[in-house]
Formats: structure tokens, C-alpha cells, sequence
């Protein structure tokens, strides 16, 4: 049996099933609060301890100082032991620089010759390296002109992501304060095992370094695997 429905009727049948439809569909219940999404927690960064540098490791680095610029290259180029003591041995330039294992600074050599050097040498990193650290360093530096007493205040004063020309890197950022108009700031990247981008004062003139290109020496023996993912973006 079919039963007709008058046109009116039909209608509010029909508007009917559609208030019905809307309420189960939850059209029409009042909107309940917006779900927070909590971004996940970074973890902080720290560099538990020095670096292992091998000979071919390099970074190069473009500099500006006032009106003038160029790029200048760090090449390890050996590991040498003087008087019972590891260095290593990095062409800075045109100049060779001695680091202790655990990357203090300790002199400059040029064609062979000793030019300059610190004693005790320059800590400019320690390790754990971690925000807030502070670390005082007091030595003699050396050169043709004479001696000099050094009195340095360093600090991790912050973790950083910083963009330079070969990425973006997360950093942590350390600053020199000397007793003279000499300061530094630099940001050292676990990525690179060394720093990406340096902002240093000599007197009146300021310089500033950013890393342009990493490359690590080749391994026939894989290192460990990182302990983050990579923090650089090509």
C-alpha cells in the first residue's frame, strides 16, 4: 500500500528529517573547545666532550672586516706530539696553529718557525660544554714583541640556531670578555665539531666569520652514529 502525501505535508516531513539529521550529524551542538596541540619538547643541546679531529677535516669559512672580505680555510693537517703531549697541528690560513686534544689554543707557526704562544694554552672551549658554564683563563702570550699576561672570562650564554651559508645549525653560543677592548662571540656546532659563525673585536675593529662549506675527512672506518638528527638545511 502507497500513502500520498499532500504538498505542505511533504514539506515539513522533509524539514523535519533534515532537523533530525543536522542533530545527529552534530551540525547543530555547540562547539566544544579546540584540542592544544603542545609542540614536542626540544632536548637542550650539549657537547659532552671535545671533538675527535682527523687530519682532513676542513671548514671554510667567508669573513668581512670593515669594508673588506674574503675566505679563509682550517685544514687539520696532523696530530704531533711535543714533550709528551698531543696536538693537533691546523693550517689557518697561511699560518699553522696548535690546538690541545681538547681544542685549547697553544701557539701559531710559520714556515716552521714558532711565532707565537700562549702558556698555559687559551681554553676556548671545555667540555661538558653546556649553556651556562663559565670558565676564567690566565696565561702568557708570547711573540717577537714580548710577553704579555692574558686574563679571559668565557661563557655559554645561550643555545642558538643560527643560519650561515652552508645552513642552519643548533649552536651554542659562547662569549670572551678580555680586560681589554678584545671580545668574541662564537657559536659552536656539535655538527661541525667546530664553530659556525664568529663575531670578534680587536681594538676598534670588528670582524665576523660564518662557515661556507664543511668537509669532514674521509673515514675507512665508520665514527658512532650521531646522537640527534642533523640540524642542517641545504
Amino acid at each position: 500500500m502507497v500513502c500520498s502525501l499532500s504538498p505542505n505535508r511533504s514539506r515539513q516531513a522533509l524539514g523535519f528529517a533534515g532537523l533530525v539529521a543536522l542533530f545527529f550529524s552534530g551540525c547543530v551542538a555547540p562547539p566544544g573547545p579546540a584540542a592544544v596541540q603542545t609542540a614536542p619538547q626540544q632536548e637542550p643541546i650539549t657537547a659532552s666532550a671535545p671533538p675527535e679531529w682527523r687530519p682532513g677535516d676542513q671548514w671554510v669559512y667567508t669573513w668581512t672586516s670593515g669594508q673588506t672580505s674574503g675566505t679563509k680555510g682550517v685544514e687539520v693537517l696532523e696530530i704531533r706530539e711535543i714533550n709528551t703531549v698531543s696536538f693537533y697541528l691546523v693550517k689557518v690560513g697561511e699560518a699553522e696553529q696548535f690546538y690541545t686534544k681538547d681544542l685549547r689554543w697553544a701557539g701559531t707557526m710559520r714556515d716552521g718557525k714558532i711565532q707565537s704562544r700562549m702558556t698555559p694554552p687559551q681554553p676556548w672551549f671545555v667540555w661538558p660544554l653546556e649553556v651556562g658554564r663559565q670558565w676564567t683563563h690566565r696565561g702568557t702570550y708570547e711573540d717577537a714583541t714580548g710577553k704579555a699576561a692574558h686574563n679571559d672570562s668565557f661563557s655559554v650564554v645561550g643555545a642558538e640556531v643560527v643560519e650561515v651559508p652552508a645552513g642552519r645549525f643548533s649552536t651554542l653560543k659562547v662569549a670572551r670578555e678580555t680586560d681589554s677592548r678584545n671580545s668574541d662571540q662564537y657559536w659552536y656546532a656539535p655538527e661541525v665539531r667546530f664553530y659556525v659563525k664568529w663575531v670578534g673585536r680587536r681594538g676598534d675593529a670588528q670582524f665576523e666569520e660564518g662557515l661556507r662549506e664543511y668537509r669532514p675527512a674521509q673515514r675507512l672506518i665508520p665514527g658512532p652514529a650521531p646522537s640527534r638528527p642533523p640540524s642542517t638545511t641545504k
